[in-house]
This record gives C-alpha cells, sequence and structure tokens, in this order.
C-alpha cells in the first residue's frame, strides 16, 4: 500500500495490493478512483509544487493533475517505467521540467534492453534524449543547492552495451555531471553506488576496491563545487565516515 496527501490540502491517495488508486478530498469519508479501474506501479508527488501529482502505469501511459486532483489528464512518457529500480520521476523547481527514466528495447529477450533518461521543459508534452545505460538521472538544482538550473546529474554505466539486467560490479557506475541539459558532460566520481541531496550538499557515497576489501567512503560535496573543476573543489569535499567490508568483488 502506497498513500499521502497533498501537502496542505484534506486530499489524500492511496493505491492499494490490486494497484488500483482512489482519491478522498474529504480525509476519507468517501472515495472515488481517478482512472476507473486504472492499475498504477507508483505514484508521485511533486517536490516543488504542491498540487501536483503523477500515476505511473506499466505503460508509456501516465496521468498527471496540476489542481490537487481535480481534474486529471492522461499522457504518454516517452517509454515505459523502468524495472531496474530507478526512480521513474525527478522533478525540477521549475514546475514543468521532469526527467523521465524509463525502459527502451526491453521487450522480449533483446540484447540492448536498457534503463534510458528523458527530460522534458513543457511538463511531459515533448521529450528530450539524455542518456541511456543509467540507474539514476536529476536535476542538480534544488530550493537549497544553488546549481546550474540546467545542469543534470546520472548513475551512467561505464560499459554502455548489452542487457543491462545482466549487469555485473565490474561495469562501473560513475557519477556524470552535464549542463546545458547534459549536453557537456564531466564525469566526478569514477564508481559510487548512489548520490541524494541534503541542504546545501551534494551527498555521493563512492565505492574503491583494495584487493579483496570493498571500501566505501561518503563525501559532502558543497554544491557550488559542481560548477568548478575537481582540482579546485576536492578539498573542499568533506568525508564523514568510511566503512570496510570483507566481501570479494563482484
Amino acid at each position: 500500500m502506497q498513500y499521502a496527501y497533498f501537502k496542505d490540502s484534506r486530499t489524500i491517495l492511496v493505491r492499494l495490493g490490486d494497484l488500483s488508486v482512489w482519491q478522498s478530498s474529504n480525509e476519507g469519508y468517501s472515495w472515488t478512483e481517478p482512472v476507473p479501474g486504472g492499475k498504477f506501479l507508483v505514484f508521485y508527488f511533486h517536490k516543488y509544487s504542491n498540487d501536483r501529482a503523477f500515476l505511473i502505469t506499466d505503460s508509456e501511459k501516465y496521468y498527471y493533475t496540476t489542481d490537487t486532483g481535480r481534474n486529471w489528464h492522461e499522457v504518454k512518457a516517452p517509454t515505459p517505467p523502468n524495472f531496474f529500480g530507478g526512480i521513474v520521476l525527478h522533478f525540477h523547481p521549475t514546475s514543468d521540467f521532469l526527467i523521465w527514466t524509463g525502459n527502451k528495447d526491453c521487450n522480449g529477450n533483446s540484447p540492448n534492453c536498457r534503463a534510458e533518461a528523458q527530460f522534458s521543459r513543457d511538463n511531459g508534452r515533448k521529450w528530450t534524449f539524455v542518456e541511456h545505460y543509467v540507474r539514476n538521472c536529476a536535476f542538480a538544482r534544488d530550493h537549497s543547492i544553488d546549481a546550474d538550473p540546467s545542469e543534470i546529474l546520472c548513475e551512467s554505466y561505464k560499459e554502455k552495451s548489452g542487457n543491462q539486467r545482466f549487469f555485473s560490479g565490474s561495469n562501473a557506475l560513475e557519477l556524470v555531471v552535464g549542463s546545458n541539459y547534459y549536453q557537456k558532460k564531466k564525469k566526478i566520481f569514477d564508481a559510487v553506488v548512489g548520490f541524494t541531496k541534503f541542504s546545501e550538499y551534494l551527498i555521493v557515497a563512492e565505492v574503491r576496491f583494495f584487493f579483496e576489501l570493498r571500501v566505501f567512503t561518503i563525501f559532502m560535496i558543497f554544491s557550488f563545487c559542481l560548477r568548478k573543476e575537481l582540482s579546485h573543489c576536492r578539498f573542499r569535499w568533506m568525508v564523514f565516515t568510511s566503512l570496510l567490508a570483507n566481501s570479494p568483488r563482484a
């Protein structure tokens, strides 16, 4: 089950075990289906716009509202949602900017099944390719992170061929930042576990291998470092924990 309120509202969405989504605008006294008979993998609330939400199906079709659920609109995504564990939709302080990460060429036994990210600047009416063979892509800009509003961060596999479902640890997941909507790219980490944003920091978990040890290091990166060369910024990175795991390299 998944449930959540629209922020500063009495309207709630609930997704049940049968994948149906129900909506109540009076705190649960009465319920309706925003899309009668619809089945949904997940729903998302817009991080920066309290009246927007998105219902994600297992196909290219999804639904969105811009008025706290009073009206829902059907639109077509560039690809079906990804099944690689990545977040399907990422948001931007400019409400109409979206990043969608979905499956590409994953029908049947396709040898090139992969996750592909695309971005939109008009709330999904038009989509533009960002990168393929990725796990997650997100806008660098946040309310607390004063990054270039066109910058996109991607967890991107080094080797971009084959079926992503069968990738192992030997294919490094790099962290790449790209300005001008990923047209001008630079790699900032060679191998990462993941990244997240907190306050004015980008937090990155890096993994390195020393003999039979897998070493994890967490970095806190000041947001302004994304605009600089790494050699100028490395001294500003703050290592606050390091973990050693006695596990062989995958």
